[in-house]
């Protein structure tokens, strides 16, 4: 399928039938799911796929691991990097079974009613104890991951849509979920803002010599940005040792979800881009960028020769060797 849609052809039908622009990369799938590696990584990841201890013993109990559509389908890498870190932190990671999409692209196509009936699935799953697969869990572990375990999110607009529009759109018991809602990086960071030493990173990145630094650009996304200072993410990059970060005074990268990818808007997709794009340019050779949404990340491959990373994927290879960051392969 990857390698039809990337047919002249094919991208020329899409754009006279869906208006979906041929000058546009589409995302490919990837050859396993997140959710489908996660089920075998559950029961054969570690000795005890329910008690995910790290180095020092600590069990800090679950968390919940909101793969959204893109972690699930086309970036399984980041939801691995993901696992890797907070099971590294001493967290038992479940991810939410029967979810459906968090409703961001209705929304942002206003329609509220479409998006509205999303989200009321999603918070009545969240709601519930069958709407989680925890590992070997008994019915009181399963009845307190539902109504106490946080939720992390890895897409800024997965998780604005949880902690701001559920509760725009009505939707009961929102705020109930909105509560338990984190964003990966701000989850992280305040964990080792109370606990420096709980993660063990290793000297020095692979890419950096003795005395050089890796200088690490991060791109905010909007969502995120309209809802928090992003300040942190700054000082969660830093926490690694041998890295400098910058954190980019950019606006949006012009890819705003499928608004970059359509035919009629391409054009302006790249114009809105121009501001990012210079700033990326202007970086010194070797920086590494770091942007938390897919849109972004699309945007910037397709337009530059970057290839920009996750947050999460920055810390997963910066763990040093450690009793469970073994068990993945990120």
């Amino acid at each position: 399928a990857n390698a039809i849609v990337d047919l002249a052809p094919v991208r020329a039908l899409l754009e006279k039938t869906f208006g979906i622009s041929a000058k546009r990369s589409l995302p490919h799938y990837a050859n396993e799911r997140c959710d489908r590696w996660f089920a075998k990584h559950a029961v054969a990841g570690v000795a005890d796929p329910g008690a995910a201890v790290t180095d020092r013993g600590y069990n800090r109990g679950r968390v919940i691991l909101w793969d959204d559509t893109f972690v699930r389908y086309h970036e399984p890498h980041i939801g691995k990097a993901a696992v890797k870190v907070l099971e590294a932190l001493g967290f038992e990671v479940s991810l939410v079974k029967n979810r459906e999409c968090c409703g961001r692209p209705a929304f942002s196509q206003g329609n509220l009613n479409a998006a509205a009936k999303l989200g009321r699935h999603n918070v009545d799953l969240l709601n519930r104890n069958s709407g989680v697969s925890p590992v070997r869990a008994t019915d009181d572990q399963a009845r307190r991951l539902s109504y106490d375990t946080p939720i992390i999110f890895l897409e800024p607009s997965c998780w604005s849509m949880f902690v701001e529009d559920y509760r725009e759109l009505k939707i009961e018991n929102a705020e109930k979920v909105a509560a338990r809602c984190f964003l990966f990086e701000k989850f992280i960071d305040d964990l080792l803002a109370r606990e420096p030493d709980a993660l063990r990173f290793k000297d020095r990145p692979a890419s950096g010599g003795q005395d050089r630094q890796v200088n690490i650009a991060i791109h905010p996304h909007c969502h995120a940005k309209s809802l928090m200072d992003l300040a942190f993410m700054k000082r969660l990059v830093e926490r690694l040792p041998g890295r400098k970060a910058q954190l980019l005074d950019t606006g949006c990268c012009g890819m705003a979800g499928a608004f970059g990818a359509l035919a009629e808007k391409y054009d302006l997709s790249v114009q809105v881009a121009a501001d990012l794009l210079g700033k990326i340019d202007n970086q010194p050779a070797g920086t590494e960028i770091i942007a938390s949404g897919t849109s972004c990340r699309h945007q910037i491959s397709d337009l530059t020769n970057v290839h920009p990373k996750h947050m999460a994927e920055l810390l997963a290879s910066a763990i040093g060797n450690g009793r469970h960051s073994q068990t993945l392969c990120v």
